[in-house]
C-alpha cells in the first residue's frame, strides 16, 4: 500500500512515532522532495496503529486524509 504520497506539490513519507498520549501515537510526515519543508504531525489512536505495518497498509486516500489533519512540526493550530 502507500508509504509515501504527493501532497502540497511535494512527496511525503509517513513514519509511525512513539510519542503521544496514553491512547495515541503520532504519525510524522517527512518531506522527501524538498528539505526546506518542516515535518508534519498528527495523533492517531494507538489501538489502530500499534506498529509501522498498520500505517503501511493504508491506501493513498487514507494516507492523504491523515496528512490533511497534520500540523507543522507538531505545533498547535493557530485560530
Amino acid at each position: 500500500m502507500a508509504t509515501s504520497i504527493r501532497a502540497d506539490n511535494d512527496t511525503w513519507s509517513a513514519k509511525l512515532g512513539e510519542t503521544g498520549g496514553p491512547d495515541t501515537r503520532t504519525v510524522v510526515f517527512f518531506c522527501t522532495s524538498n528539505n526546506q519543508r518542516p515535518y508534519r504531525v498528527v495523533e492517531v489512536p494507538r489501538s489502530d496503529f500499534a506498529e509501522q505495518g498498520d500505517l503501511d497498509r493504508l491506501d493513498d486516500d487514507e494516507l492523504r486524509d491523515l496528512f490533511a489533519a497534520t500540523v507543522s512540526m507538531g505545533a498547535p493550530r493557530s485560530y
